[in-house]
């Protein structure tokens, strides 16, 4: 009796097929170790159906969590070695990723500018500066324009804000106004031969037609302006649209408008230098946010609840109650 206490437990019998060969685990393979490899690979196949911005976060969700398997483990977004920024639902840290963006949103702003500056140059520097036969180049105008229509659509889709229908909004701004340039370059082609910003300057009623993409350009200026106390940014958002309007309904002379013209190019350049110089979190804001926004309705529920029970003083702090 003895004997049989101690004695292991006898393997199953292993499963064969007609032909009499061995079919399931290999010889020296454990049930567990296959059942492992199994809930690996669905979590695998999990992680991958996962939105883009959930996919790539999903490996950080084991790192130091007290349950790797809640929705809202505590320090799930923290990389081991990097500084840890407290969030509204979650510590977090700024991943090579986020560096990436945030990289590519300022340079996407600075050809922006650089497209102003061209673009407006002809407005200073040549003797006809619609492009109709005086010294500028139409195609070069164009390309200019479109370089900095392309860097904008960048921007707007790498921008971080918190109220995503807001953020479709301005990008829908932006279609309609990258849709209107484009048939105002039909046109000028058919007309004389100009550029986009050259039958704009000829046909103040083309403001109609791209407009909507610098209302999507003010946009960008106000949230920057009201995140981070840019002055540059505050007056973009007044210089912009009254470059356009006062263009548009003719109530001022030239002089007005040029004056208005360069402060625009002066403040852009300026706004687009000053990215550069601030922290690469700072650009990401509070990136919880952004992570909760991406969650279920069911998810969400339990991460409220599991960070003001974590922290309540800080909770309320920082959502405000």
């Amino acid at each position: 009796m003895i004997a049989a206490m101690i004695s292991p437990a006898p393997r199953p019998p292993a499963r064969v097929d007609a032909r009499g060969r061995r079919v399931g685990p290999k010889p020296g393979t454990t049930t567990s170790r296959v059942d492992g490899a199994r809930s690996g690979r669905a979590a695998r196949a999990e992680i991958h159906r996962l939105a883009p911005w959930r996919r790539r976060l999903a490996p950080l969700r084991a790192v130091d969590s007290d349950d790797a398997t809640s929705p809202a483990p505590s320090r799930s977004y923290v990389v081991p070695g990097r500084p840890v920024n407290p969030g509204l639902y979650c510590d977090w840290s700024v991943t090579d990723a986020d560096v990436a963006e945030v990289w590519a949103y300022r340079v996407s702003l600075s050809v922006v500018a650089l497209s102003v500056l061209a673009c407006s140059s002809q407005a200073f520097i040549a003797t006809d500066p619609v492009g109709a036969g005086g010294g500028s180049d139409p195609s070069w105008l164009d390309a200019a324009y479109f370089t900095g229509a392309a860097g904008l659509g960048v921007a707007l889709r790498l921008i971080h804000m918190y109220v995503d229908p807001i953020k479709k909004f301005m990008q829908s701004l932006y279609a309609v106004g990258l849709a209107g340039s484009i048939g105002v370059a039909a046109l000028a082609s058919q007309n004389d031969g100009g550029s986009v910003p050259a039958y704009v300057v000829t046909h103040p009623a083309a403001v109609w037609a791209v407009g909507p993409m610098f209302a999507a350009l003010t946009g960008v200026a106000f949230k920057e302006g009201m995140c981070y106390g840019k002055a540059e940014c505050a007056l973009l958002f007044f210089v912009i649209p009254a470059t356009l309007l006062s263009h548009l309904t003719g109530l001022a002379n030239e002089g007005v408008e040029k004056g208005l013209l360069g402060a625009w190019c002066v403040l852009i350049a300026v706004f687009a230098a000053r990215k550069y110089t601030q922290e690469v979190k700072d650009d990401i804001g509070d990136k919880s946010v952004f992570i909760f926004n991406d969650l279920g309705e069911d998810e969400k529920t339990e991460w409220v609840s599991r960070a003001r029970a974590r922290d309540p003083a800080r909770f309320a702090r920082m959502s405000g109650e």
